[in-house]
């Protein structure tokens, strides 16, 4: 029972520490500059992809560090008040997932230190976990992508406060749906990378 425990909890700090580093990725400014980029989003906010670039820079800035999201466009706070509440709850979500992942990393590297045999079959339980789940969902917003990211908002964000007009709200004119799309894909396939890396680095170790 308590190696199964033991098990169970190696596992998810496996999966926490990929989603994590993964999520790292995906907000280095040359990944996002990419994708908003590839989405058109400075045409879709009418600003030079520069001027874009820096915006979406300042509002990333204030997702790790919890700031006011109140960076000015043409002299005037680029967002609503009700768009930054959104970015407020996102924020909040990503700092935890980030200090969650830190920790599991911290914890997987001291196992992987002391070289505990059943790390490695909780590595790969964790990895397939990661890998099976990310192909799903991944394979759920290339086929369905505006109800499964209907469905992940109300099941991160129940209290509404996430739905905006592209004709009138910036937040959703700098990241217009196809960012959205090529970011949830590209992540989801990037997780599927990872966790086909843990799944091989298990493997060479339980042989």
């Amino acid at each position: 029972m308590r190696r199964a425990a033991r098990r169970i909890a190696a596992a998810t700090f496996t999966l926490l520490a990929l989603i994590a580093l993964t999520l790292g990725l995906f907000l280095l400014p040359p990944v996002v500059h990419l994708l908003l980029d590839l989405a058109n989003a400075s045409e879709s906010l009418n600003v030079a992809e520069p001027v874009a670039h820096s915006l979406s820079d300042a509002l990333v800035r204030d997702l790790l560090v919890g700031g006011a999201f109140d960076v000015p466009l043409s002299g005037e706070p680029l967002l609503s008040v009700s768009e930054r509440s959104h970015l407020v709850d996102v924020g909040v979500l990503f700092r935890i997932l980030m200090i969650a992942g830190a920790v599991s990393l911290a914890v997987l590297t001291t196992l992987f230190i002391r070289k505990r045999r059943w790390f490695y079959q909780a590595l790969h339980d964790g990895a397939l976990l990661l890998g099976t789940g990310a192909a799903l969902v991944g394979g759920a917003f290339a086929l369905a992508f505006d109800a499964t990211f209907t469905f992940a908002h109300e099941l991160l964000f129940p209290a509404g406060n996430w739905t905006f007009n592209p004709a009138t709200d910036r937040l959703v004119q700098l990241y217009p749906m196809n960012f959205w799309l090529l970011a949830a894909i590209s992540f989801c396939v990037v997780l599927v990378g990872a966790a086909a890396l843990g799944l091989s680095l298990a493997r060479g170790r339980r042989r």
